[in-house]
């Protein structure tokens, strides 16, 4: 289903079903309710034992993020034949603790983290998200969006420089490494905010453009 690649058009307009409703191939929104948030851990759980096999680190501390009521959580849905699958998701951070010199405006700041993406698909899921980040991001009225990459391998050759040039080719900029609080090696990316005409024809947004308000209800759900 989803064989578009970066350069491509985005459609003009939805499809439409034999009843005239509008369809979308992919629906970003936000993970609220207990039982989505336990998808979302699960796809995360799934993301972690594949990294483990493939010899990284998988912090537990992911999936328990995603089961966090308090936390800004969304997810890329992909409509297959009549259900919807989720495909991916990551944590909004709006007014994030940036490091020192990173924006003049830390209020308009936006920050990602934990993004996760479903273990063996072979299509561009984590483009999409990238197009979508930077298209919220021009409509949210932010310039930049940030996140932090893990630095623990040396060399392009080791794991993170491989995530890190895959992350470059998407169009985030490497701004430097540093560490955070607990003393973590990170590298710090960018990546610029960007209007795409049309893509809510390939992606349904629902995800507000305002500070999200955390309310006892999310927990009770």
């Amino acid at each position: 289903m989803n064989t578009i690649a970066s350069d491509a058009t985005v459609p003009v307009s939805a499809q439409e079903d034999r009843h005239g409703r509008a369809m979308w191939v992919y629906e970003m929104r936000p993970i609220v309710t207990a039982a989505e948030r336990e998808v979302a851990a699960a796809l995360v759980q799934d993301r972690n034992l594949w990294l483990s096999r493939h010899g990284r680190d998988a912090p537990a501390l992911h999936v328990t993020a995603f089961r966090d009521h308090r936390t800004e959580a969304v997810g890329l849905y992909e409509e297959d034949g009549g259900d919807e699958i989720l495909v991916g998701c990551l944590l909004l951070h709006r007014q994030p603790n940036l490091w020192p010199g990173a924006v003049d405006d830390p209020a308009r700041a936006l920050k990602v983290s934990m993004a996760h993406t479903a273990p063996g698909r072979t299509d561009r899921i984590g483009w999409l998200m990238k197009l979508w980040l930077a298209d919220y991001a021009a409509r949210t009225g932010i310039d930049f969006v940030y996140a932090e990459v893990p630095s623990r391998s040396t060399g392009p050759a080791g794991t993170d420089g491989r995530l890190l040039e895959h992350l470059r080719d998407l169009g985030w900029r490497d701004l430097g490494s540093g560490r955070t609080p607990d003393g973590h090696r990170v590298t710090r990316i960018r990546l610029s905010a960007a209007p795409t005409p049309g893509l809510a024809a390939l992606i349904h947004c629902t995800v507000p453009t305002v500070t999200r308000h955390v309310y006892k209800e999310d927990s009770e759900r």
